[in-house]
């Protein structure tokens, strides 16, 4: 099968020829080893070009606007301010840390704009990728969730909370008018024809348990997050759900909102592989489980072969599952440790499964 094939099967439940491996590939490090170069920005076809080196099935690039994710190069240290109004200091990459939000009660929404969705650069790094894409790897076209750009970029999280005891309405007109850019840029995405996934990040949980209560995240961002959902199902491409975190008390409210897959079952947080694939088996695909803050950090080779033969044994059989970290590939993750998960499921993780070995 080719790489897109495998990774889509996946997706839907069924069964490829080998178990897919699909990242994020957040390291400079890996750049400069492997292709001799790293980039400013993260670049849709540095990206795909890397991915194939390492010889994965799929690879995440966002839609340009993806909050947090520079769209101009700024110096280390400096202060600047991305097309929805959030602040930043440059502090890492790919991904900054917000240092200031634009929405802090009902005046600032009033006169807040949302970015135009048809611009000339909203879909760069999809074409981009889509034009490297000579392996036929699967592309995953990412977007953040409601949740995600309510409590970290439109506002924080103290006023969230706030908000939701002052003006409960705000919150679900801000999801609302999120909801409809979602699904307008996922439009121009699409008109790519090159993509083969819809990706959502909506981080609802830390290490020890939910952001909010299960009782306010059911009431403001179920839905919202299911209509996102429902009309990325629309364009006939599978959606996977990136939710970090101990999330166990809303995944079956989340699972019903017609999510494809799930990732990336964050090990770390106690969030159980074989619990998630025995719940939601023939349904949901998990995606990830190796630990990437300690195997994959500093555990050796074996460590790492260990683990990912753990997750093999329980998730593979059956199909309708995909190797991957249980968050990214980052500078702090030996290259060996990289290749030792990736060559032990390109070695065990051909169907049929040879389960005497992975046992």
């Amino acid at each position: 099968m080719k790489p897109r094939e495998r990774l889509t099967a996946a997706l839907y439940c069924k069964i490829p020829d080998r178990v897919p491996v699909f990242e994020y590939l957040f390291s400079r490090k890996l750049q400069k080893e492997l292709l001799g170069y790293t980039t400013e920005l993260y670049d849709g076809a540095s990206q795909v070009k890397l991915a194939a080196k390492l010889g994965l099935d799929g690879i995440w690039i966002p839609i340009n606007g993806f909050c947090g994710i520079e769209e101009f190069i700024h110096a280390d240290g400096e202060k600047y301010m991305d097309e929805w109004g959030v602040t930043y200091i440059k502090n890492g990459w790919p991904i900054m840390v917000q240092i200031d939000t634009p929405i802090k009660n009902r005046s600032d929404w009033k006169n807040y704009t949302m970015p135009k969705v048809r611009t000339p650069y909203r879909t760069k790094m999809i074409r981009d990728a889509v034009k490297a894409n000579k392996c036929e790897l699967g592309i995953v076209a990412g977007f953040l969730g409601p949740f995600t750009m309510m409590y970290w970029y439109l506002m924080d999280l103290g006023t969230l909370s706030i908000t939701i005891y002052d003006d409960a309405e705000l919150i679900n007109e801000m999801c609302n008018a999120y909801t409809r850019w979602v699904l307008e840029s996922a439009q121009v995405a699409f008109e790519t024809g090159g993509i083969d996934a819809f990706h959502i990040s909506d981080d609802w949980g830390g290490t020890t348990g939910l952001l909010m209560s299960p009782a306010h995240l059911r009431k403001f961002f179920v839905e919202p997050f299911r209509d996102i959902v429902q009309g990325l199902k629309k364009f006939g491409l599978p959606v996977i759900m990136h939710n970090d975190g101990k999330i166990w008390d809303v995944l079956d409210d989340l699972a019903d909102t017609g999510i494809d897959a799930f990732n990336p079952v964050e090990r770390a947080a106690g969030m159980d592989l074989q619990i998630v694939k025995q719940r939601y088996k023939g349904r949901i695909c998990p995606i990830g489980n190796v630990n990437n803050k300690t195997t994959m950090v500093t555990g050796s080779p074996e460590d790492v072969r260990a683990e990912t033969l753990e997750c093999l044994k329980i998730a593979a059989p059956g199909g309708g599952y995909i190797l991957a970290t249980d968050h990214s590939l980052h500078d702090d993750i030996p290259t060996e440790n990289v290749y030792a998960m990736i060559e032990t499921v390109k070695t065990f993780g051909s169907y049929p499964l040879g389960i005497q070995t992975i046992y």
